[in-house]
């Protein structure tokens, strides 16, 4: 597991009475663990089932160019954990011309266990949340929700065109975190990790076996990954780095590091963190992939990151480089998610065309 550093994170001032109150609810928070992650893993299905999400009556008008490389897109899906009493929800991400978003959308499915897309009809959704995340920092990118909490990177505006420029956008980004115990609803915290002079492509959440939670973020391309560990006042320090460059990769295992939209990590019983990515490879063209790694310590401040499993999979309507995630359904089973672009015409296509059913494909 990740170890303590000296070096701390900024963050904003708060009253002690806050912070106990925003660290007893990131304690509570249930997150399920795996018994064994590499068979769930490999158990997953690879042909895509459709599920349909209606854009509802308040998507941002500014998520209108279907132009490839879209100005403004969906860049993550994360499933809830079923709620009593609820229907089951899912939540994408997305930068905006003002404000990042999270966009929270109710299914005509009733909160269980188990894949949405189960039976021989196509799911229905729509989305009945937009929340606002905030305006200096309007690009919001990869996600995780583990357990109660969310967490998520948004990134300091730039426009699609000039993201593709090096250097031509000022980076800095946030990581902010919500209560997703209503996940109709989720509340923010008041708890962030600052990002100067870099960005957050993606982030990701999870309680370690030690009993402290660890997020991960990674630059644009998230070839540069940092890790981060709570402390006892709520806040997070910088705990270690790595880079694609020191990655490892177990005997047998054929595949590269690829320039990932998603990370999303995952507790095994034994203590052992493992980590899923998502990506199409090359981009708009190629492939769509989960790809599986251990991340634990190398001591000085480093991690180490191994490659021990990579998922080729066919999406209809979905593209891995819009948005993917995992959904740890129970100890012994996973389940992928990838959304399309933009909402799109039925039936979906990548890329899209024009219309208000966003295409979320199931694993």
């Amino acid at each position: 597991m990740i170890q303590k550093q000296s070096k701390h994170v900024k963050r904003e001032k708060r009253s002690l009475q806050a912070d106990q109150e925003r660290l007893t609810l990131l304690e509570a928070a249930g997150q399920p663990v795996m018994d064994d992650v590499m068979s769930a893993f490999n158990a997953m299905g690879s042909d895509g089932k459709l599920i349909d999400v209606s854009e509802g009556s308040d998507w941002p008008s500014e998520f209108n160019n279907y132009m490839p490389p879209y100005t403004n897109h969906i860049e993550g899906i994360q499933r809830f954990r079923p709620t009593s009493g609820k229907s089951t929800y899912v939540a994408f991400s997305g930068p905006g011309d003002s404000y990042s978003h999270l966009f929270i959308a109710e299914l005509d499915v009733p909160a269980a266990a188990g894949p949405i897309a189960s039976g021989s009809s196509t799911p229905q959704g729509s989305i009945t949340n937009v929340i606002k995340i905030d305006s200096t920092f309007n690009h919001a990118g990869g996600f995780q929700a583990n357990g109660d909490i969310l967490a998520i990177g948004a990134e300091k505006g730039c426009n699609a065109m000039l993201r593709l420029v090096p250097g031509a956008c000022s980076d800095g980004a946030r990581v902010y975190f919500y209560d997703v115990s209503d996940p109709s609803n989720p509340v923010k915290l008041a708890v962030n990790i600052d990002r100067d002079g870099t960005t957050a492509g993606a982030v990701g959440i999870l309680k370690q076996a030690s009993g402290s939670w660890m997020v991960i973020a990674g630059d644009g391309n998230n070839d540069d990954l940092t890790m981060y560990v709570q402390d006892d006042d709520g806040s997070f320090h910088q705990a270690a780095t790595w880079s694609k460059s020191e990655l490892l990769t177990a005997p047998g295992v054929s595949g590269k590091y690829k320039s990932y939209q998603s990370m999303n990590l995952i507790l095994q019983s034994d203590g052992t963190i493992f980590m899923i990515c998502t990506t199409r490879d090359p981009q708009m063209i190629g492939h769509d992939y989960f790809d599986l790694f251990t991340v634990a310590a190398a001591g000085n401040g480093r991690a180490t990151i191994t490659m021990v499993a990579s998922k080729t999979v066919t999406a209809h309507g979905a593209d891995f480089s819009a948005g993917a995630g995992i959904y740890v359904d129970s100890s012994t089973n996973l389940i992928g998610y990838g959304s399309g672009w933009l909402p799109a015409s039925v039936p979906a296509t990548d890329p899209p065309l024009s219309g208000t059913i966003i295409p979320v494909n199931e694993f």
